[in-house]
């Protein structure tokens, strides 16, 4: 190994002269040959091609189907026991070290012998309607056993029942618009469709609003493919397996928190753990039920009350009405929801594999990807465990071969648990919290790799942008049709279909929703979010978490040729490679700095007179952005300044002030009343899903608007952001 380590410096210097410096600060790539006939222990364009043709489209197929064989919800013997152990076995074969990781959690269940169901009720107890919680199996695969029914995890058991209001997608603003309708919905039912935000801050809303239980449907105006007031129960027969749109029949599983696993808040659920009451957990009290857009039908048919407003009217062919009673021989009947879900403690387990760095192994650059599903999981998640599977294999079989290794510590990731609440990470996250403050480098997350086939879609701090648009330009454009239209490369079809106002591909903030949340917020990790997607404007692809998201879906509707799944892979492996290999990071403090102008001025824009009229000025935050941005151009300088003079010793520094510069926007002590740390880019509180800027200001300041904060709270959450802004900036000065 002492021979080859000699072979590689070697090859390091001769390399690089002839690549030059904009290789080691992440430029352009330039074709050269690697000097080495045999090694090459740095990065080069002939390393980058040979992983990125390793990755192959049967492969990520066959995975795919191999994956979705069966049902493989967190806590099955499918998914902690055949999977865990197929991902495990496969990592053996072309990683260094594979590591598997038990956590002892509370999961939530639907039970089958205590069903769910909404029921329409008359006042002598008789029974006028009753809709339960089954799916219609469509095609020979999906009529498997074990398919769980559908149900929101983690909301409790019990029964409740009321008068039904309708109210839209139950997002605080469609509540407070009920106020002034001069609808009160304390006491009863309420019934929202799935769309705009996070379905666990509805039920929040729901409960807010003093909800005794929330129903919650998918309108086909947003998952069927409808137009408004179009579908009707004699329209059985749209959708899936005939169109890629969601079935009358389809439901939506999902979770109603995001926190990890509920007992265990801020701690890893080991079993030596100290575990909180279930009573003081987070999670939400009243009831809550999924169902179809057939079965709302039959319920909103029939509702009365005042016509609801023109933006609330959906794809179904009825009239919106808001409720509070229904029309004729159902006038006094009122609206009863019963959940039968069960929590219990379960074994999950995290698949940890590494390729080890050659000259930082401390230093890790993550992959990752959750494995349990709600049912078969075609889209979600295991197009992005296929993906991630493959690009494992490819990187792993380079090295395998001798022929090059990463300077730093490559971990591949598959995350448990995801679905009930992003547990599998946030419990990784929490036990190795100290080494991942110390040690890593970025995060790359795939969830769905591919949920359409219109363009690559993003998300990422801030650094890591001008990295995706450079790894977007190496990878070959999917689509025949846009290479003919001269857009060769997947960057330039999603600049072509989202750009931003500087004529670059848009990027999205971070919010939450997947396994990167924990990576930045506990640990102000760098991260990036990457999937192939479609351009409708719909919330989301149309069989999510349905029993129809299956292999059949992929291969018939989404990627047939697995060609954009590829091309997700591709990108990843690209970004991982650049991560891994340069010798200066490819990460851009100058991007940050910009990011921070922009958010001040849209603060400024939004805010700046109110709180000007509150005596509070923004002059002390904007300095601090200010000294932020030279010390970004400061620091980018010196990183342009490294030569094959420089020692290692000082391309180190520098690499630790690029990538620790997330950690400096942590405050410890929390946002208020929250878990999260980071004071940039955090969850919205109305909708986990999107990012809030800025979100302890934006926070207090709503609170304020709302009669529930005080501006000395605002002025505390200023500080706050200033000083951490600060604490960011010393970390770029050596």
């Amino acid at each position: 190994s002492g021979a080859k380590g000699l072979l590689g410096m070697a090859s390091i210097l001769a390399a690089a002269l002839a690549i030059g410096i904009g290789i080691l600060i992440g430029k352009s790539v330039v074709n050269v040959k690697t000097i080495s006939d045999t090694i090459q222990w740095d990065f080069d364009a002939g390393i980058q091609d040979l992983i990125l043709n390793e990755i192959k489209a049967s492969n990520i197929k066959e995975n795919l189907r191999l994956l979705t064989v069966l049902p493989h919800e967190a806590g099955s013997h499918q998914d902690e026991v055949v999977l865990t152990n197929l991902i495990k076995e496969t990592w053996e074969t072309h990683l260094d070290k594979v590591e598997v990781y038990p956590y002892n959690v509370l999961l939530s269940y639907p039970s089958i012998s205590d069903p769910n169901y909404i029921e329409l009720v008359f006042p002598n107890g008789s029974v006028a309607l009753k809709t339960n919680y089954t799916e219609v199996p469509l095609d020979q695969n999906e009529k498997k056993p074990k398919v769980l029914p559908s149900f929101l995890a983690h909301t409790p058991n019990g029964t409740a029942s009321g008068d039904l209001y309708y109210v839209n997608y139950g997002r605080v603003e469609d509540f407070e618009e009920l106020l002034k309708l001069n609808v009160n919905v304390s006491g009863s039912i309420c019934m929202a469709r799935y769309g705009r935000i996070f379905r666990g801050e509805k039920v929040k809303n729901a409960e807010l609003y003093n909800c005794t239980g929330i129903v919650i449907f998918t309108d086909p105006f947003d998952y069927g493919g409808m137009a408004k007031h179009s579908w009707s129960p004699e329209k059985s027969s749209i959708g899936y397996p005939n169109t890629w749109w969601l079935p009358p029949s389809g439901f939506q599983r999902g979770s109603v928190q995001m926190l990890g696993d509920p007992l265990t808040p801020g701690y890893p659920s080991l079993n030596l753990t100290y575990r909180i009451n279930e009573s003081k957990a987070k999670l939400p009290k009243i009831q809550a039920q999924p169902i179809s857009y057939e079965q709302a039908y039959e319920y909103m048919a029939i509702l009365g009350g005042q016509d609801a407003p023109e933006k609330w009217q959906g794809g179904l062919n009825i009239t919106y009405k808001i409720g509070g009673s229904f029309k004729a021989l159902h006038k006094n009947c009122k609206v009863r929801i019963h959940v039968g879900n069960y929590k219990v403690q379960k074994k999950v387990h995290n698949v940890i594999g590494y390729i080890k760095g050659w000259q930082d192994p401390d230093k890790y650059v993550l992959l990752g990807n959750h494995r349990d599903a709600w049912a078969f999981g075609g889209l979600d998640p295991s197009s992005g465990t296929a993906v991630v599977m493959e690009v494992a294999r490819a990187m792993g079989v380079v090295v395998k071969q001798g022929k090059w290794k990463p300077r730093r510590t490559i971990v591949f990731c598959n995350w448990a648990a995801e679905e009930p609440g992003l547990i599998g990470s946030t419990e990784w996250t929490e036990q190795l919290e100290k080494r991942l403050l110390l040690r890593a480098v970025s995060y790359v997350n795939i969830d769905i790799a591919v949920q359409g086939n219109a363009t690559m879609r993003a998300g990422s701090t801030p650094t890591l942008h001008n990295l995706l648009y450079n790894s977007t330009k190496s990878v070959q454009n999917p689509n025949e049709e846009e290479k003919k239209k001269n857009r060769p490369t997947v960057y330039d079809t999603w600049l072509h279909k989202n750009p931003n106002d500087h004529n670059l591909p848009f990027i999205r903030n971070l919010g939450s929703g997947s396994d990167y949340t924990t990576f930045l917020q506990r640990c102000g990790v760098a991260s990036v979010d990457l999937r192939y997607t479609f351009d409708e404007h719909i919330p989301s692809y149309p069989v999510y978490h349905s029993l129809h998201d299956t292999f059949k879906y992929m291969e018939n509707f989404i990627d047939p040729e697995f060609k954009y799944s590829k091309a997700i892979g591709q990108v990843a492996a690209d970004v991982m490679l650049k991560l891994s290999s340069l010798s200066v990071l490819p990460l851009n403090p100058i991007d940050y700095a910009a990011k921070l102008r922009y958010m001040f001025k849209s603060l400024e824009t939004t805010n700046g007179k109110l709180l000007a009229a509150n005596g509070i000025q923004l002059t002390d935050l904007n300095s601090a952005i200010w000294e932020f941005g030279k010390a970004a151009q400061n620091l980018n300088n010196v990183a342009q300044s490294l030569t094959l003079a420089s020692s290692e010793s000082s391309i180190r520094i520098v690499n630790d002030q690029l990538f620790q510069i997330d950690r400096g926007f942590l405050d410890f002590n929390g946002l208020p009343g929250r878990l999260w740390r980071h004071v940039i880019f955090a969850p919205s509180s109305h909708n986990a899903y999107r990012a809030s800027g800025f979100p302890g200001v934006t926070d207090a300041i709503y609170n304020v608007l709302n009669n529930s904060g005080s501006w000395e709270d605002v002025k505390q959450q200023l500080s706050v952001l200033t000083l951490k802004i600060l604490s960011a900036t010393d970390l770029m000065i050596a």
